[in-house]
């Protein structure tokens, strides 16, 4: 599957501080692949130092990853904090 601009939710915050939930189907590993997010950089101005609480796997309830977000020039990568 892909990034689907329906399943993220902004909690709080502004660019660069933001805060989302993030729910798929897609597994851990495919949500930290790196453009993943790059459509939400125009759907919610995603930038570098937002976090993402992603659930993913089967029914989205698989696993729960805390993710930092890197916009490079429009392409993102996430890191999962430690």
């Amino acid at each position: 599957m892909a990034y689907e601009w329906k399943m993220m939710r902004r909690i709080d915050g502004v660019p660069g501080q933001q805060q989302f939930h993030y729910k798929t189907t897609d597994t851990a590993t495919t949500v930290k692949t790196s453009g993943y997010f790059n459509d939400a950089v125009n759907d919610f101005n995603l930038d570098t130092g937002d976090v993402i609480i992603a659930t993913t796997g089967a029914e989205g309830a698989a696993a729960v990853d805390l993710l930092v977000a890197k916009n490079t020039n429009g392409t993102v990568t996430v890191v999962a904090s430690a």
